[in-house]
């Protein structure tokens, strides 16, 4: 082996410089010769650096241009509990819940409620025979089990309803005919008895909350609620 391959074995740095002893043997004097020279061993180059420009480093996604999902789940809507349906039995005039008329579809226009007794207010008259009605539930404060008031269905619901008076409409005042007196009973309901135009006024002015009962698609009674 060369005193190069040695060099290039040991691993020498890129620019070294060495100074070999060459010895000339004389073969028939024995006389010894010494001759010095320089040599200069390159080490290999070591590997290149990859560039930045490179294919593969060009096509890899950035992370920060990476586009960021969108939520797709929706927040929870809140829905009203669907109460007791409308049925022939009175309802409980201070239920703190909606009646309910499953199977009615509320997308096609205002139409009557089942029949049966409804615990509602009737809002407007559409037009001198067809009243607009909704159903209410009362809400308790504190003091009491008649302390509190009565609610409609929330905004935008569509829960509503309209319906004819029937020309033999009974409706039973909380306040008198006159609306100044207190003709109630022990459930806090109407008693006496008024005319079918004064039932009109009332209910066009839209302040009139009582059990409502619907047969055939007719209003027949009108039972007012004492709410003042």
């Amino acid at each position: 082996m060369t005193t190069f391959d040695l060099f290039r074995r040991a691993g020498v740095p890129a620019v070294a410089v060495a100074l070999l002893s060459l010895t000339a043997c004389s073969g028939s004097s024995g006389a010894t010769a010494t001759a010095t020279a320089t040599v200069t061993v390159t080490a290999p180059a070591s590997p290149a650096e990859p560039s930045g420009n490179t294919p593969e480093a060009s096509q890899a996604p950035s992370t920060s241009d990476a586009p960021v999902p969108a939520a797709t789940t929706p927040a929870p809507r809140k829905t009203e509990k669907a109460g007791p349906p409308i049925t022939a039995a009175t309802p409980d005039v201070f239920g703190e819940t909606f009646q309910s008329d499953p199977g009615h579809d509320f997308t096609k226009g205002l139409s009557p409620s089942r029949d049966g007794v409804l615990r509602g207010q009737l809002v407007t008259m559409q037009d001198e025979n067809v009243a607009e009605y909704r159903p209410i539930r009362f809400v308790p404060e504190v003091g009491g089990s008649t302390n509190g008031h009565f609610e409609g269905p929330p905004e935008g619901d569509v829960m509503a309803f309209a319906a004819p008076l029937a020309k033999s409409v009974v409706f039973l005042s909380a306040v008198g005919c006159k609306g100044d007196d207190q003709t109630i009973n022990s459930r806090y309901v109407g008693t006496q008895r008024c005319p079918r135009d004064k039932l009109i006024l009332r209910a066009d002015a839209g302040d009139l909350r009582a059990l409502i009962t619907v047969q055939r698609g007719q209003i027949v009674k009108v039972v007012e609620i004492y709410a003042p």
